[in-house]
């Protein structure tokens, strides 16, 4: 038991509380309890010894009752019984538009109904409308809700998968006998929604079980999907499937290759390496009779007579042609990044003063940030007027008087109206360095009118930048209707710029659209709409949407000297 351990195990009991459609301060009790313990900077266990567990904030006598069992027991009864009422499906069915908690769990109980296509036959056999707190009115809603999603997507978001395989590497490593874990599959591609977290472990053959055997018996694993002497699939409570794959150290090259994929991609290698008078195999490269010693996975492309093919641009094999005449894409790295322009702070919906944040994106070596909070309209979000607007920016210049390194181009996300007009006049807008556009209501409006009102707002001559432009939430939220190809056209025309917005939950343009963003001459930005410090991490996932993409550094203006970015937006308002 340690911190991550623990703080996996209440994720999992807020989960499991929310699908049963339980009190909201108890569910918020334990997300905040997993947050607390995955930033203290001592272990748990110390607290535990010296009986100090509720002097941490958040850890009343009930939670560190239950953190005290876990230690003296290796398990915990409460948790135990909420897997026994909650099957582990049910998560899928919190993503169907029009399904809450509560009502999952009233379907589940009332007609052991435990997956969407389950769901389905239900709603077309009209049960549902049977049921206490339904209706007709509420069945036709989720039968909408159905109708509007090809399918329920399974697995969590690069953003939540990346972080728990991160940590999962860290716990793995720590095993007796590993001497190396590395991660593979859909994450090291970087796709942008993760079914199967995949890691390499290399350790002696004569321990692969052990090894296998005591992960398996981790209490945050809820399930064993499949199991063999050298590999192991599990389920984990906090909703993403893990497969440990243990390798002999002298294979791991070829192996990592194999595991990292896409088929396609290997099939390519696999025949690049007959053409050249080789075999590949997962299990080793062979030159006639003699296996070739490999040093790295650079070393594999390299005697394939082919340029390395990083993970993100690894796909259907025209990638592995494209090696071979030495014309892969040159594409951007996270260290190119010098700015980040879609920053939140306590001004509307964010958590941290100016200050704050300044100092954050100084510490990540930024040269520059633009501040872009709400406008008006969006009240919920605190939204600035003119006049508060006019107080932030007098803000904005004093805090530049404590960072004289660090660029803070004054900034706003106006929001797109209905018709395209935008929420702030222009005379407000001209005032700023920099404006982000970005539609926040209206979703439900059919593709004409959308894609006119996004047309309209990048003919304002102040707009700078469409936010987030097709308004998807990676499996929450579809995109809104809107041809993009139109839109691209108008930006192009226009020389306005298109966001890859790098929260998880958005990574929008996606990597298509970004794609087509670069061939129709269209310059994008990274940006992670960070509300907290904390969120400008987040820039790691829209760079690998732009890797994907193949973007360089002279696609992405946010990899631009701040005296090349000044002049670029000057010359979007035909500025000198």
């Amino acid at each position: 038991m340690n911190n991550l351990t623990i703080s996996w195990i209440f994720l999992e009991i807020a989960d499991l509380l929310q699908i049963k459609g339980d009190n909201p301060f108890k569910i918020r009790s334990y997300r905040q309890a997993a947050r607390l313990l995955r930033t203290l900077d001592r272990d748990v266990r110390y607290y535990w010894e010296n009986n100090l567990l509720q002097e941490l904030p958040g850890i009343g006598a009930a939670l560190a009752e239950k953190i005290n069992e876990l230690f003296e027991t290796g398990t915990m009864a409460y948790l135990n019984q909420l897997r026994q009422e909650v099957p582990i499906r049910l998560r899928q069915l919190l993503l169907v538009p029009g399904l809450g908690p509560r009502t999952v769990n009233r379907i589940y109980q009332r007609l052991h109904v435990t997956s969407v296509q389950q769901l389905k036959v239900a709603v077309a056999n009209k049960k549902l409308r049977s049921l206490p707190g339904l209706g007709v009115k509420s069945e036709q809603e989720i039968e909408r809700g159905l109708q509007t999603i090809e399918f329920v997507p399974e697995g969590l978001s690069l953003g939540d998968a990346f972080t728990i395989a991160s940590d999962l590497s860290q716990l793995l490593v720590q095993l007796p006998h590993v001497s190396r874990v590395e991660i593979a599959g859909q994450i090291r591609r970087r796709e942008e929604l993760i079914q199967e977290a995949l890691f390499l472990l290399t350790a002696p053959w004569d321990q692969a079980a052990g090894i296998l055997a005591t992960f398996g018996s981790a209490l945050y694993v809820r399930e064993i999907l499949q199991s063999n002497p050298t590999e192991i699939a599990v389920q984990l409570g906090i909703g993403l499937k893990v497969r440990l794959i243990i390798v002999n150290p002298v294979e791991f090259y070829t192996q990592i290759c194999y595991y990292t994929g896409p088929i396609g991609h290997w099939k390519a290698l696999v025949k690049q390496a007959r053409q050249t008078g080789l075999e590949l195999t997962p299990s080793y490269l062979k030159d006639g009779t003699d296996f070739v010693s490999l040093r790295s996975e650079q070393d594999l492309y390299c005697y394939l007579g082919l340029e390395f093919v990083i993970p993100e641009l690894r796909a259907g094999g025209d990638e592995v042609v494209a090696a071979q005449h030495g014309t892969l894409p040159n594409v951007i790295s996270l260290q190119q990044v010098k700015g980040d322009l879609h920053l939140h702070t306590d001004w509307s919906d964010g958590k941290e003063s100016i200050l704050s944040m300044a100092k954050a994106a100084l510490n990540r070596g930024y040269q520059y940030i633009a501040i872009t909070d709400h406008s008006q309209r969006l009240k919920i979000a605190r939204g600035l007027d003119a006049r508060r607007l006019a107080a932030q920016v007098d803000e904005i210049a004093s805090v530049r008087k404590t960072f004289p390194d660090l660029t803070i181009l004054t900034g706003i996300e106006v929001d797109i109206l209905s018709d395209g007009s935008l929420d702030l006049p222009d005379w407000v807008l001209a005032k700023l360095d920099l404006v982000v556009a970005a539609v926040h209501s209206g979703f439900k409006q059919d593709k004409i009118t959308m894609t006119k009102r996004i047309v309209v707002a990048l003919r304002n001559p102040y707009v700078h930048i469409l936010a987030h432009p097709s308004g998807r939430l990676i499996g929450k939220r579809l995109p809104y209707q809107v041809n993009l190809d139109t839109v691209l056209i108008e930006a192009q025309r226009q020389g306005k710029i298109m966001e890859i917005n790098a929260s998880p939950e958005r990574l929008d343009l996606d990597t298509n659209w970004a794609a087509k963003a670069k061939s129709v001459g269209v310059k994008l930005v990274i940006n992670t709409d960070a509300h907290d410090s904390s969120c400008l991490a987040d820039m790691k996932y829209g760079v690998s949407v732009a890797r994907r993409a193949g973007l360089g550094t002279n696609h992405v203006i946010n990899t631009w000297p701040v005296t090349h970015l000044r002049k670029v937006l000057q010359s979007i308002r035909g500025e000198t």
